[in-house]
């Protein structure tokens, strides 16, 4: 039996990779703790596996999917009958373009030699694939036998790309460029060397052929407990340096050893890991749950079963549509949640702190990691405010002509402990000049900033809400007069910015003085603003919003009533 233990992040999340894979391929696994074994007979057909899982969850980010699936099938389809109108001819069009530059990309033609078994040229077929042109003098009934030709040469590409040897080789190889490349390169089927060689042959000898040798020579246990080179994963012992292996081919984490000795005492290399550990590591990529390049891993080290548990995110929902980035980290924050108070009387003594949201981005090449600590005190605002976080995933608004994800700007805002309230600011701004309408989303994200402060600053939802309609009675009375009703608005944000409450009150009284009103006078809630920072840019914040159109007729409030369950 081969064993292994929780350590550290990285190792953890390679850890949970390969048993991601043993769990696909259904082979067999222990768990006990902080440890999991399985037998040595799990590697025989490893490689099989580790693409065949590999391809079964990435394989609708590929450009293969792109040109197989069944919406891109059934438009086919149609389109040979009756093209309809010319939106769908450009579509066509730009769908040719694409399959002609993929099947003649790299990643295509370095695996077209292992593809024998079928009796189709596809590189030939992607050249011969030519656009439909129309004359301004014909309509499309009249070109329609063009568009019915292309289509057919199409439908034939995708009938051959659907063959088991075509599914096997091109997606691996797709998403080992997408994929796996970003976590480790420059070894096995990802050696400069090796672009145009069987991947599967690849992993196989630079990673299973070492280790299933290093547990042969393990069975002479004289011989073995001679060895000196020790792991720095596990308790395995190598005999030379070259049955050892390094860790320079993972991104961001390993050190060449052989360019780069300084990192050594005494120049003298001394990290090693064993084959059985270079196995697990190359399975990093499997124990991250990605969307396009960006991806989450929840370092829950207290038990295997915690970790498989707090990683279990689907990619896809109940009808196979893909998530967005936002809904799969809201739902990777949810599982957290759920995992923690589900069992709340098992787990009232379990100790959160250690609870480790690791986000990768492939795009980031210095610093793919980003590494948050969950606290107890997080913990409990993310449950407390789990349903306005749900409300923002999804919701963006277009600033200074780019577009930003209003759940990233306060899932950022709130793992670093920083406010809420420049992002207030902005957004309201926006609403103010009309360039911004959801309210909603602006008073969720009020609600999550007045969760986060310390209890004797905090104000109850009951409260935020009399305010906000304070602030929509005055809107009222300014009903028919925007120019003025923007200018008080700006004039409060601006004093709200630089955290000036003299400056907020002053305007508060000449707004209301302005408009007489025998019901209507100062509210006295602003005089718990003028000595507490904090209140101050509650209640300012709150008032605002209501005196910028959040409404509380009932239609308003059924409204977000229900899109608050």
């Amino acid at each position: 039996m081969i064993e292994l233990q929780l350590e550290e992040t990285i190792y953890n999340a390679s850890i949970l990779g390969i048993c991601r894979v043993f769990k696909y391929a259904k082979l067999d696994y222990k768990e006990d703790g902080q440890t999991i074994r399985f037998p040595e007979s799990n590697l025989d057909n490893f490689h099989e596996h580790y693409f065949a899982y590999l391809a079964n969850e990435y394989e609708h980010e590929t450009n293969y999917y792109r040109m197989t699936n069944g919406v891109i099938s059934d438009f086919l389809q149609k389109a040979k009958k009756d093209i309809v109108d010319a939106k769908n001819l450009t579509r066509l069009n730009d769908h040719i373009d694409k399959v002609k530059y993929w099947l003649s990309s790299n990643s295509y033609k370095n695996v077209y030699p292992f593809l024998s078994a079928i009796p189709f040229d596809f590189l030939e077929a992607g050249k011969s694939l030519k656009k439909v042109t129309q004359k301004k003098s014909e309509t499309l009934e009249q070109i329609q036998p063009q568009i019915a030709e292309a289509v057919d040469a199409l439908l034939e590409i995708v009938e051959h790309l659907k063959h088991a040897d075509a599914k096997r080789y091109i997606v691996p190889r797709v998403l080992s460029y997408q994929v796996i490349q970003s976590f480790w390169s420059n070894v096995s089927f990802l050696n400069s060397t090796a672009s145009k060689k069987d991947l599967y042959e690849e992993y196989f000898n630079y990673f299973i052929q070492p280790a299933q040798d290093f547990l042969a020579s393990k069975k002479d246990v004289k011989k073995y407990e001679k060895n000196k080179l020790t792991c720095a994963c596990c308790d395995n012992k190598m005999k030379t340096v070259s049955k050892a292996f390094d860790l320079t081919w993972v991104q961001n984490l390993g050190v060449d050893g052989a360019r780069k000795s300084s990192h050594y005492w005494n120049h003298q290399r001394n990290l090693f890991i064993c084959p059985i550990c270079n196995i697990v590591y190359s399975c990093l990529p499997l124990g991250f749950t990605l969307k396009n390049g960006v991806g989450l891993f929840i370092n829950n080290n207290q038990s295997f079963k915690e970790l498989y548990a707090y990683n279990k995110i689907q990619l896809r929902d109940a009808q196979g549509e893909e998530y967005t980035r936002d809904k799969l980290e809201a739902m990777a924050y949810s599982k957290i949640v759920d995992e923690m108070y589900q069992h709340a009387e098992n787990k009232k003594n379990v100790e959160i702190d250690n609870i480790q949201i690791v986000k990768y981005d492939r795009n980031h090449d210095t610093r793919p990691y980003t590494f948050n600590m969950l606290s107890r005190e997080k913990a409990q605002q993310l449950y407390n405010s789990r349903k306005d976080f749900h409300y923002l995933t999804g919701k963006f608004t277009k600033e200074n002509g780019e577009y930003i994800s209003l759940y990233q700007e306060v899932i950022r805002r709130f793992y670093n402990g920083q406010s809420l309230y420049d992002l207030l600011y902005r957004l309201l701004r926006l609403k103010v000049e009309e360039d911004y309408k959801d309210i909603f989303s602006i008073h969720r994200i009020l609600k999550i900033s007045n969760y986060g402060l310390e209890e004797e600053k905090r104000m109850t939802d009951q409260e935020l809400r009399g305010i906000r309609i304070s602030g929509y009675e005055l809107r009222k009375l300014y009903r028919g007069q925007d120019p003025k009703l923007n200018a008080i608005s700006h004039r409060l944000l601006n004093a709200l910015k630089v955290k000036n409450p003299n400056k907020f009150m002053e305007t508060i009284v000449q707004a209301y003085n302005y408009k007489r009103h025998e019901k209507l006078g100062i509210p006295l809630f602003f005089t718990k603003a003028l000595n507490n920072p904090e209140k101050f840019q509650t209640i300012g914040y709150a008032f605002l919003i209501g005196l910028n159109g959040a409404e509380f007729e009932q239609k308003d409030k059924a409204k977000e009533e229900k899109e608050h369950e």
